[in-house]
């Protein structure tokens, strides 16, 4: 049995069914004593180095691999960028990440490129873990601005490229060192960047593995 400090979201059950454990077990803390073989304390996720979890994200990015498997390799024909966008909250993008945007990128990358967004408005996505990690599995490229949207990351296919849209001098580096631990190509890239420069990123980034033409 699974025993947790707080109560008990429908999240919590996706989560444990994600990693392949019996959701059925898992249980409130109460005021009664618990006698656990293992607790675990989670830590703060501001700010923090996740190499201090190294083995768990890896671990972690592996049990969901066997459950749902492996999110594949980098396609050598047409291409799927997800666009993380937050519409909905208090720290939206919509400003930058708009119609205007995902056409002048469509249109830089001589439409060789589907896009797709991972929208914080959608609230069928936003309701089921699974389908946000299929979302970020199945990217070659990434894009999205700095903040817990990027965490799925932990599930992209190695060689992905990631690009983090930075807001502040004051955002940390967890989502360039979740990409060296999962092997992705990260690049981060200032707030106000003209879409040409993630046009210039993303062809750089795929010249190693260029894409056949039909």
């Amino acid at each position: 049995t699974v025993h947790i400090g707080c109560d008990i979201q429908p999240w919590h059950i996706q989560f444990f069914e994600l990693v392949g454990m019996d959701s059925s077990k898992v249980e409130f803390v109460g005021s009664e004593p618990i006698f656990a073989k293992e607790v675990v304390l989670p830590t703060p996720g501001y700010s923090h180095s996740p190499y201090l979890n190294y083995w768990n994200i890896l671990y972690l990015r592996q049990r969901v691999e066997q459950r749902m498997g492996a999110a594949g390799s980098l396609s050598n024909r047409r291409r799927k960028i997800l666009i993380v966008v937050r519409n909905k909250g208090r720290r939206g993008d919509t400003s930058f990440f708009y119609d205007s945007f995902f056409q002048r990128l469509y249109r830089g990358l001589n439409g060789t490129h589907d896009i797709d967004l991972f929208a914080s408005s959608n609230n069928t996505l936003m309701s089921c873990l699974e389908c946000q990690v299929r979302a970020f599995q199945s990217a070659d490229v990434i894009i999205g601005s700095h903040g817990a949207g990027l965490s799925h990351l932990v599930f992209a296919k190695k060689g992905a490229i990631l690009i983090e849209r930075l807001e502040t001098s004051f955002d940390s580096g967890i989502y360039s060192e979740l990409s060296y631990m999962v092997g992705l190509k990260y690049f981060p890239i200032g707030k106000y960047a003209h879409v040409d420069a993630y046009v210039d990123i993303i062809q750089f980034a795929e010249d190693e593995m260029p894409l056949k033409r039909e």
